[in-house]
């Protein structure tokens, strides 16, 4: 038994000037891939060494804006041409994110697995792991045969979705008969921030697809959120249900489906305390349990946010008296150039220049100095400095060299990726991170927490959004329509699918 795995992972946003490029993306290779899942672990070290593993190639791309389409191009080819040159497989796992777009163009993953699926053949299995907040749609839903997203937000089932998806994969090739596939499309266009499974309905709604995996009959279950901050008609949630007894997985998918619609008005913000970057403040000047973290949510790197824009930082420094007493961190803003400059000046040196709003000052210019350097930040992995904190005498702001989340390592969300900033944050009252919920790692420093919803390329007020592509009508853009929440039985490719 052979496969192949391959991979494309991004998150773009399009309503954020930042491009993504190629230098953007982490690429694994060959036996460096194949290295990144513990197979052995996850399918049993003798079920592992029966099969002939070709690592392809994956690049992973953390959340930003629009890639830039030569660049993409070069990704997409190496990925094809790799599996091209591994010969005749009997299956692909393919490691996919789900939310990408390249500036110009639309459905790049559509684009993308009808490629691998032109070499890998018809009787070839495919099985995919996504991100719910990528989007399914019916014409990917046709270009493979298994789908597993991940069930938790956060995405603390990282890794057990990959296994997921290569256990089921070897499912289907032992028993040789692909499995029946049913999709809905939900016609809600959600942001993460909303349907965090860690609260209500999310937990109800979305970890309600564990049970309906162990039904007789049905293999998977999948229930994708899909990105909110992307204009094209394939965004929005949908479901998808495997296995082998058509009729059951068909009734599953209509009820996940179902639950999903009839919980979109429930879906609030996931956070006890939430506003406008004035009540934020507010917050702060009333007393607020320190440390106080806010989430600047409308530039939230993990979702394609540009990571440099000002809007916080400009409002707090016209409202000094709001902090008075405080210590306050804005955690990070990406400016390269303001980390060199600070390496140039040493701890204890001054800067005297502007710093952030260098891709996207479309909400607040350049902060002006001048600047002490408070601090140098050591990266994690050798890389040198990564990270100064700066100080003007009413905030300390962390310029970052690279759009990265400000989390502990220890964090289960954290990504071991060069230029991550972690340093001692004894003495700070308030912290400042761009995200939009708070991790994990975020909640166990914080007393208190509140999201502040600031403008940015990913804002979560969508009446600020200029949406002129999706696929209408969809909540909450649209609110007085009935959906067809039918199920779509999609024929399985190649192989007969299972019966009913």
């Amino acid at each position: 038994m052979r496969i192949a795995i391959c991979g494309f992972g991004h998150e773009s946003t399009m309503f954020t000037p930042q491009p993504a490029t190629y230098q953007d993306f982490e690429i694994f290779r060959g036996d460096e891939l194949l290295a990144r899942y513990p197979l052995a672990d996850w399918l049993g070290a003798e079920r592992a060494a029966d099969v002939s593993w070709s690592g392809g190639m994956y690049a992973f791309g953390h959340a930003g804006g629009m890639i830039v389409p030569e660049d993409y191009d070069a990704i997409e080819e190496e990925i094809i041409a790799r599996l091209r040159d591994a010969g005749p497989v009997d299956g692909v796992y393919v490691d996919l994110h789900g939310a990408a777009h390249v500036r110009g163009r639309v459905h790049v993953e559509e684009g993308l697995l009808r490629r691998i699926r032109e070499v890998v053949g018809d009787d070839c299995v495919i099985s995919m792991s996504m991100d719910p907040h990528g989007n399914f749609s019916e014409e990917l839903a046709a270009l493979v045969d298994l789908a597993s997203p991940h069930r938790h937000a956060p995405h603390i089932d990282n890794q057990a979705t990959r296994q997921r998806a290569l256990v089921n994969l070897l499912a289907v090739l032992d028993r040789g008969r692909k499995p029946a596939k049913a999709w809905v499309r939900v016609p809600v266009l959600l942001p993460g921030e909303r349907t965090s499974t860690t609260v209500e309905p999310g937990s109800s709604v979305f970890l309600a697809a564990i049970p309906a995996a162990e039904r007789p009959g049905v293999l998977d279950t999948g229930i994708w959120v899909g990105f909110a901050w992307a204009d094209e008609d394939r965004n929005a949630g949908a479901v998808m249900v495997t296995g082998w007894d058509t009729d059951v997985v068909a009734a599953t998918a209509a009820e996940l489906a179902q639950r999903f619609w009839d919980a979109r008005e429930d879906f609030g913000i996931v956070i006890d305390h939430y506003g406008p970057w004035s009540a934020a403040l507010d917050f702060i000047a009333g007393g607020a349990p320190a440390p106080v973290w806010v989430t600047d949510s409308g530039d939230n790197v993990t979702a394609g946010g540009s990571g440099d824009v000002t809007y916080a930082i400009t409002e707090t420094l016209a409202r000094p008296e709001a902090i008075a007493g405080r210590r306050m961190l804005f955690a990070g803003i990406v400016d390269p150039a303001a980390v060199d400059a600070a390496v140039a000046a040493g701890v204890g040196g001054t800067l005297d220049r502007a710093i952030g709003a260098i891709a996207d000052d479309r909400f607040a210019p350049p902060v002006p100095g001048p600047w002490q350097v408070v601090e140098l930040v050591d990266g994690r992995f050798g890389e040198g400095i990564v990270a100064a904190v700066l100080d003007n005498g009413v905030v300390h702001v962390g310029a970052h060299r690279v759009r990265i989340k400000f989390t502990s390592p220890e964090d289960p969300t954290s990504y071991a990726r060069p230029g991550h900033v972690w340093h001692d944050l004894s003495g700070y009252d308030v912290v400042v991170v761009k995200n939009g919920y708070t991790f994990p790692g975020q909640d166990a420093l914080a007393a208190s927490t509140f999201m502040a919803l600031t403008p940015g390329g990913t804002d979560l007020d969508f009446r600020r959004l200029p949406f002129s592509e999706v696929w209408r009508p969809v909540f909450p853009l649209d609110r007085d329509f009935e959906p067809d929440l039918t199920p779509r039985l999609v024929p399985a490719v190649g192989s007969a699918p299972a019966s009913r």
